[in-house]
């Protein structure tokens, strides 16, 4: 089972970032992913973590179009699958307006924005001594986007998505790209507690309208975006209960046509940290 793991880790101190990228591979994660929020910068950090381990994959989920250029974009990722044995990936969105406008950039519609700054990588002639291409990834939650991944990415991240999407999304991309689901996880069999802590978790993304738009073609409406959620979007998006329910979902995302499921390891005990206990039990690690 090909596992992935996303975490706000802006509040560790980088000592404890370096061991959680080592435990994780220990652990048996195959790619850790990395936020743009407003802590670390991801290629910078991506640096520090490659360095600090042999085998795990890092990748940037997402880094923002909108706070680089093409051209620096393409060289930061080069240079570090070339330096790091082709372990890093690059995971590239447009995150949101309101992120974007409180950064001071000014807002284009995501097709055009994309479509340029494609172009650019692409027409980019850098020199680096790295043959192979690196793998990119755009976070698409709707078809355009999903359809302008297939035909200008390797494959695509959905984020806060159902199972259902998941079909849909592979159903766009077709069978050579690849599709990476991030999906919230979180292991706790009292259903007041776990809606509780993902209300918490999901509570900026209900107030985004490309997220209403993404979940209205599965079935949600306005009301179900209210007073935090209703249980009915909150159960479909974030995956809570034992552990072996956790894994199920992460099955069907699979058997949807996922290629690689990112789990996102809420802890209802402390939620600065990850949940070990179980990213342990998915991997199966003794």
């Amino acid at each position: 089972m090909d596992i992935g793991l996303l975490f706000n880790t802006d509040r560790m101190t980088g000592a404890a970032l370096i061991e959680y990228a080592q435990r994780a591979e220990r652990t048996g994660i195959d790619c850790i992913w990395l936020p743009e929020l407003f802590g670390r910068e991801p290629f910078v950090t991506a640096a520090a973590l490659l360095s600090a381990t042999g085998s795990i994959r890092v990748a940037s989920g997402i880094a923002n179009v909108y706070v680089r250029d093409a051209i620096a974009t393409k060289a930061a990722a080069t240079t570090l699958a070339e330096l790091y044995d082709g372990r890093f990936e690059l995971g590239l969105g447009v995150s949101n307006n309101i992120g974007n406008s409180l950064r001071g950039h000014d807002w284009l519609p995501p097709l055009v924005k994309l479509d340029s700054f494609f172009t650019a990588m692409d027409d980019a002639r850098l020199a680096i001594r790295y043959e192979h291409k690196v793998p990119v990834y755009l976070a698409a939650h709707g078809p355009k986007l999903m359809e302008f991944a297939a035909r200008r990415a390797d494959g695509a991240n959905t984020y806060l998505m159902t199972t259902q999407y998941t079909e849909r999304a592979r159903e766009i991309l077709g069978p050579d790209k690849r599709l990476i689901v991030m999906q919230q996880c979180l292991v706790s069999e009292s259903s007041e507690q776990a809606r509780s802590i993902a209300r918490k978790a999901i509570h900026i993304y209900l107030q985004l309208e490309n997220y209403h738009r993404a979940w209205s073609t599965q079935g949600f409406s306005q009301a179900d975006y209210a007073d935090g959620g209703s249980d009915r979007l909150v159960d479909a998006i974030v995956a809570w209960g034992s552990t072996a329910t956790v894994r199920a979902r992460i099955d069907e995302h699979r058997a949807a046509g996922a290629d690689q499921v990112v789990v996102i390891p809420i802890n209802a005990d402390n939620g600065a940290l990850p949940d070990w206990h179980l990213l342990e039990a998915l991997t199966d690690h003794a």
